[in-house]
C-alpha cells in the first residue's frame, strides 16, 4: 500500500482532534502498540503530512496504511518540553519505527569519589546520579585502562578495595613499592590524601598545566628541605603529566569542555564521531553507529544527542555540522537543565572549531567504513542489490567500469572488482583507450568492455555476478551490444548520477539517482529522455520500476537503499580509478621528450644522440643528411625522428 490508499473519512478520523500546538504524537496499531513516536511545533500540520501524497518520503510511511488504527497526542507548552517527552516516550515504548541506540556495555568509565575518606579511581561501566566524579565514556578499553594505570602509578591513590581497605592491618605490596600512600595503616594525613584526589580530578579533566605548577611548586619545597626522595618522585609525576599531554594531537584554543560531532551516512546506516574535548584538549572519539535508519537525518540526529547526552557527561559546548541538525536551541535548553550548567549547542564552520568538526565528519566517515566492512552489513546490501534488480542470488564478484578523458586526450578506463561488497584491488586494472571503437564515452566504453571479456573468454577467467556502467541508457546499449557480440550472459546495470533539474530561489532541486537495467517483462514504456531526467525520488517503500523504450528499463530506487548505495560505492571508486590514471598518464605525457616512444630509439641512442648534438634545440635544427650522418643512428630511425620533430 502507499499514501494514496487513505480515504477521507480515515484521514479525518485519524486527524481531526489532532490540536495546532506544540507536542508529541503516538501512533498505534490494531492492538494499540505504539508503532512510531514524534514530535512537532505544530502537531495538526505534521501529522497531516502523513497522509499527503508526497508529504513524507520514508519508506515506513507507506506501511502505515495497513496497520495505523489511531493517533494519540501529548501537549506541550515548548519544543523544549516536547523534545525531553518524547526522548522518555521512545525509551518507554522502543517503537520499531524510531531510532533507539543501543546500551552499550562495552563503554567505560572512570569514577572517583571525593565524599569518601581515601576514594580510590575505578574503572566502571555504569554512570550513577550518587555524586561521584565520572570520566568518559571512553570507547577505547585500551587508552581507559592506560590512563588508570598511570594515575595510580604517580598519584599514589589506593587501589584496593574498599572492603579490602577497611580491614587491612598492614601494608601491601603497593605501599611497600611506594605507588601508595597506604592510608589503610595511617601513612598519610588526611590533608594530604586529599590535595592528591583534587590533582587526579584536575588531570582528569584535561587541566595539565594547573597540575604541572601545583606538582613543580611542591617539588622545589620537597628539594628545599633536602627530602630528595619526595622531589624525585613529584619530578616522575611532572613527567607523566607532560607524556599525556603530548599523546595529544589537537589543542583547541579554549579551556572548555566541548564536544565536536561529526556524521556520515550510508544506506540506513548512519555514524556519528563524538570528539570529547576537555579543557580544551582531545581525549577520546566516542564512535555511534546506528542501522536501519528510515528517517531523513534532521529528524534523528536531535533524538541521537539526546539519548547519548543521557549516559555520557554533558559538556559546556556542543559543535555539530551545518547540515543535518535542526532544532538545536530546543536540544540546548534540555541539555542545560540535566547538566546543571548553560550548554551551547551551535554550528561550527570557520576557524579552529570548524576545522574540529570536520575533523569529527572524517573520523564519522571512517567508522561508517569499518561498519560497511562487516560481513552482516555487506550482506544486507548485496541481498537488498538482487531485490532491487530481479537477480535470482546475490551478487558476490561486481565489477564496475568508467571512462576518463580531458578534451579527448589520453583517453582511460578503469575497472574496479568487489567481492562480497568489499573491494578486491588486486583485480582492478586501468585500460589505455587505443580508439578501436571510435570517439566519445560510449566508443571508449565498447573498447574497454570487448578487450575485458575477450581475455575472459580466451583464458577461461570466471565470468563477474553483475557488472555496472557508470552512466545511462547509451552506455547500458553499448554493453549490451558488446555481451551480446561475444556471447556473454552477464547481468548490467547503468547507475546514472544523480543531476540538479531546477534552480530557482533557495537550494538546486536534483533528480534522483537511476538505475538502467535490460528490459525486464512488464515494463511501460515512457516517451523520452526528458521523462527520465524529471522522474522524482519514490515516496514509498518500493523502487519505480519505468520501463524505456524498447530493451532497456528505468529504475528510480530510494535513494537510501543499501543495495544503491553499494552501486554507487563500485561506481565512485572506478570514477576516482579511472581519474587518477588519466592524470598520471597526461603528467607523463607533459613532461615527456619529444623523443619518446620512437621505435628503434632506446635508452642508449637516445643519450648517444643528445651527446652528438648537444641540446634538443640543436636537433630540432638540424636537416635530414644531417641526422642520417650521426655515427650509429640506422637510416629509417633517423626519418622517424625528423618526422616526429618536424610534424
Amino acid at each position: 500500500m502507499n499514501a494514496m490508499a487513505w480515504t477521507q473519512e480515515q484521514v479525518k478520523r485519524l486527524t481531526g482532534d489532532v490540536p495546532r500546538a506544540p507536542g508529541v504524537y503516538l501512533m498505534r496499531d490494531g492492538a494499540g502498540k505504539v508503532v512510531y513516536i514524534g514530535k512537532a511545533v505544530d502537531l495538526q500540520a505534521r501529522v497531516s503530512q502523513y497522509f499527503h501524497k508526497a508529504g513524507d518520503p520514508r519508506p515506513f510511511v507507506a506501511l502505515l496504511s495497513g496497520i495505523l488504527e489511531r493517533i494519540d497526542t501529548v501537549v506541550t507548552t515548548t519544543e523544549k518540553e516536547a523534545l525531553i517527552l518524547e526522548n522518555e516516550l521512545i525509551k518507554k515504548h522502543r517503537p520499531p519505527f524510531n531510532v533507539l541506540l543501543k546500551d552499550d556495555k562495552t563503554y567505560l568509565y572512570l569514577r572517583i569519589d571525593p565524599g569518601e575518606n581515601f576514594p580510590r579511581l575505578e574503572l566502571v561501566r555504569r554512570r550513577r546520579s550518587d555524586g561521584a566524579h565520572y570520566f568518559g565514556p571512553y570507547a577505547s578499553a585500551t587508552s581507559v585502562r592506560g590512563t588508570h594505570a598511570l594515575v595510580n602509578r604517580h598519584f599514589g591513590l589506593r587501589t584496593c578495595s574498599d572492603s579490602q581497605f577497611r580491614t587491612r592491618t598492614r601494608p601491601c605490596i603497593e605501599c611497600q613499592m611506594q605507588r601508595c600512600l597506604g592510608p589503610c595503616v595511617g601513612s598519610v594525613p588526611a590533608q594530604e590524601y586529599r590535595g592528591r584526589v583534587d590533582a587526579v580530578v584536575l588531570f582528569l579533566r584535561g587541566r595539565y598545566d594547573e597540575v604541572r605548577r601545583r606538582l613543580a611548586d611542591r617539588m622545589e619545597q620537597a628539594s628545599e628541605a633536602e627530602n630528595f626522595e619526595e622531589a624525585a618522585r613529584l619530578r616522575d609525576q611532572v613527567r607523566a603529566i607532560q607524556t599525556a599531554l603530548t599523546r595529544q594531537a589537537v589543542v583547541l584554543p579554549t579551556v572548555q569542555d566541548a564536544d565536536m560531532v561529526g556524521v556520515a551516512r550510508s544506506g540506513e546506516s548512519v555514524a556519528f564521531a563524538i570528539l570529547r574535548f576537555e579543557g580544551g584538549v582531545l581525549t577520546e572519539r566516542v564512535p555511534v553507529i546506528i542501522d536501519g535508519v528510515v528517517a531523513p537525518l534532521e529528524e534523528i540526529a536531535d533524538s541521537v544527542l539526546l539519548q547519548y547526552y543521557g549516559r555520557a557527561p554533558v559538556p559546556e559546548a556542543v559543535m555539530v555540522p551545518a547540515e543535518g541538525f535542526e532544532g538545536l536551541a530546543a536540544l540546548a535548553e534540555v541539555l542545560a537543565t540535566r547538566s546543571g550548567h548553560p550548554v551551547k549547542v551551535k554550528t561550527a564552520v570557520k576557524g579552529p572549531l570548524g576545522d574540529a568538526v570536520r575533523m569529527a565528519s572524517r573520523n564519522a566517515e571512517q567508522l561508517l567504513v569499518e561498519h560497511l566492512a562487516k560481513s552482516e552489513v555487506r550482506d544486507r546490501a548485496a541481498g537488498r542489490l538482487a531485490e532491487l534488480l530481479r537477480m535470482e542470488r546475490p551478487p558476490r564478484r561486481i565489477e564496475g567500469f568508467d571512462q576518463s578523458t580531458f578534451q579527448a586526450g589520453e583517453p582511460v578506463g578503469s575497472m574496479v572488482v568487489f567481492v562480497d561488497g568489499r573491494a578486491e584491488k588486486r583485480a582492478w586494472r586501468t585500460f589505455a583507450v587505443r580508439l578501436e571503437e571510435g570517439p566519445g564515452d560510449v566508443g571508449f566504453l565498447r573498447e574497454v568492455l570487448k578487450r575485458r571479456f575477450t581475455r575472459a573468454l580466451d583464458e577461461g577467467q570466471d565470468l563477474p555476478d553483475l557488472v555496472m556502467l557508470d552512466g545511462g541508457e547509451a552506455q547500458l546499449r553499448a554493453a549490451m551490444d558488446v555481451m551480446a557480440g561475444l556471447g556473454v550472459n552477464v547481468p548490467l546495470v547503468g547507475l546514472a548520477k544523480s543531476r540538479v533539474v531546477g534552480k530557482g530561489h533557495g537550494p538546486a532541486t536534483h533528480s534522483p539517482e537511476r538505475l538502467y537495467v535490460p528490459t525486464r517483462p512488464g515494463g511501460v514504456p515512457f516517451q523520452d529522455e526528458d521523462e527520465a531526467e524529471g522522474v522524482r525520488e519514490p515516496t514509498g517503500g518500493e523502487a519505480r520500476r519505468i520501463g524505456a523504450a524498447g530493451d532497456v528499463e528505468l529504475i528510480v530506487p530510494q535513494q537510501n537503499d543499501p543495495g544503491l548505495h553499494l552501486l554507487m560505492r563500485v561506481r565512485d571508486e572506478a570514477h576516482r580509478f579511472a581519474v587518477t590514471f588519466h592524470r598520471k598518464r597526461r603528467g607523463k605525457k607533459e613532461r615527456g621528450s619529444v623523443l619518446d616512444d620512437i621505435p628503434g630509439l632506446g635508452k642508449t641512442r637516445r643519450t648517444a644522440l643528445l651527446r652528438h648534438f648537444g641540446s634538443v634545440a640543436a636537433l630540432r635544427a638540424a636537416d635530414l643528411p644531417t641526422l642520417k650522418a650521426v655515427p650509429g643512428l640506422p637510416g629509417p630511425v633517423a626519418e622517424t625522428i625528423f618526422d616526429k620533430i618536424h610534424g
